[in-house]
């Protein structure tokens, strides 16, 4: 396990790395006929909880926990978390106070406390529930700025962190379920530096990795026999990405499907590549690739366009799109389609207007083909709106924009994209999800959903999709403002 950033590995622990006494207030060291029985149960809830039998080894540790035993509150605490997710009431008792355990416990504490912190309301102090020494809560000062900003990343030692460098890899650019099997093969192998703990707690504070495990996978997490303890494996959960693009059209979660979004897709490139393509500056991002940025993090309850804005610095005119990066295939989001993508799910503007220049054919000019789609759902003040673009090698193909039953287009459309024959016969309700299928098939195209609903991508702000007005055009804005009223 990784010491960063700079937990010092010594100092006395009691049983099952607790500290001297525990919450309750009883000291470890107080033994009759009881104590002697709860703990035995508290050391056989460790072995259950590693042999994937954690149902059992918590109905042990909650009867040890009302007792006050040493080791029972970290430990419930720890398979709580897996199985209910990271909230507010996070709490390992005394394992923080154990540097050995301090790598994958702090990060968890530290993940719930920026969660429920809100922009603008004055800052709580972070308690990690636990007396703990100045090496310690310094280290965890650190590790909670790192989650703040996004840059924490989960790095265990060995073999499993081969693994969990695999999976993030993937995870990345889109492809979480992809990034869960790799996680998933390799527990079998992860073993705990300390005896208090249970689990790989720190993949949920990785703002990468974190989003992978949901609780349904925190739960097969949690029936996988670990560190070398034999038991039965679990049947997998099932993969969360549906293959290609008409998931978009179905009704989900909160922010999927969305009543307005954009994409680009350009093959034959990396995600890295886009803001060469179609980026507005060459700035160095997180991660080492240039124009692109961790996605902001998120409090509790926050959807992905409260905290997506561009730059206070664009022309009136100006179009940019705020867009995930990721990789993108016909399997939903694989790493071996040769497609990269940028999805915008915030569009702040109505649609193509008199201004648009698809970005479709700049996109394109390192040989590949690139398309373009944005759809607008209808409204009671405005019909819906449908827009492919598609180019290669620098030059635009075709492209139309479906509003209504009225249709623009230009250049020669195929036959199996054509929205007079797509959308033969069909209502209102399936117009969108046959238009988004005929695009599917015709590209191979998919958009990872988990990872864009969970807002884990690296982000790209792209040059504009209007062009500037030329000489003696009209062009009209109107800015509005908000403040007190004068009295």
């Amino acid at each position: 396990m990784s010491t960063r950033p700079g937990i010092r590995r010594s100092g006395p622990t009691c049983s099952a790395g607790t500290s001297p006494s525990t919450p309750s207030g009883r000291s470890c060291h107080f033994v009759n006929e009881t104590t002697r029985v709860r703990d035995a149960d508290v050391e056989r809830a460790r072995e259950e909880a590693l042999s994937g039998r954690w149902e059992a080894a918590r109905e042990l540790l909650a009867v040890a926990q009302r007792y006050g035993r040493p080791g029972a509150w970290g430990m419930l605490g720890q398979l709580d978390v897996l199985a209910q997710g990271v909230r507010s009431g996070s709490y390992f008792g005394g394992l923080v106070a154990d540097p050995r355990c301090a790598d994958e416990l702090v990060p968890v504490l530290a993940l719930a406390h920026a969660l429920r912190c809100l922009p603008g309301r004055p800052e709580r102090p972070f308690a990690l529930g636990a007396e703990t020494g100045d090496a310690i809560r310094a280290a965890a000062d650190e590790i909670l700025a790192r989650v703040r900003d996004g840059s924490y990343r989960y790095a265990p030692d060995g073999d499993f962190g081969q693994a969990v460098a695999e999976a993030r890899e993937a995870a990345r650019w889109g492809d979480t379920d992809g990034a869960w099997r790799v996680i998933r093969a390799a527990l079998p192998f992860w073993t705990p530096p300390a005896p208090g703990l249970l689990a790989p707690l720190g993949l949920l504070a990785d703002p990468v990795l974190g989003p992978v495990v949901t609780r349904e996978r925190g739960r097969e997490l949690l029936a996988t026999p670990r560190a070398g303890r034999p038991g039965a494996v679990p049947e997998p959960v099932p993969d969360l990405d549906p293959p290609g693009l008409s998931w978009v059209a179905e009704s989900g979660r909160w922010n999927a499907p969305y009543g307005s979004w954009r994409c680009l897709w350009v093959e034959g490139v990396e995600p890295e590549a886009l803001p060469g393509l179609v980026g507005q500056g060459q700035g160095q991002g997180q991660d080492g690739a240039a124009g692109l940025t961790a996605p902001p993090v998120r409090p509790d309850g926050w959807f992905p366009h409260d905290v997506r804005r561009p730059g206070d610095d664009s022309a009136p005119w100006e179009d940019r799109a705020v867009v995930a990066v990721g990789r993108a295939g016909a399997a939903g989001g694989g790493t071996g389609s040769g497609w990269a993508f940028g999805f915008d799910p915030a569009v702040r503007t109505h649609g193509p207007g008199r201004l648009f220049v698809s970005p479709a054919a700049g996109a394109s000019r390192g040989g590949g083909r690139a398309v373009v789609l944005w759809i607008r759902r209808g409204r009671d003040d405005a019909s819906a709106m449908f827009h492919l673009s598609v180019a290669e090698r620098g030059a635009e193909l075709f492209a139309y924009t479906l509003r209504g039953t009225d249709v623009e287009r230009s250049g020669t459309v195929p036959e199996g994209l054509d929205p007079e024959r797509v959308l033969s016969g069909a209502d209102d309700g399936e117009r969108e999800r046959r238009l988004l299928v005929a695009v599917q098939d015709a590209y191979g195209l998919s958009l990872p959903r988990h990872a864009l609903v969970e807002g884990i991508l690296p982000e790209l702000t792209t040059r504009s999709w209007n062009r500037a007005p030329r000489e003696g055009e009209v062009f009209s804005y109107a800015t509005v403002t908000g403040g007190r009223p004068r009295t």
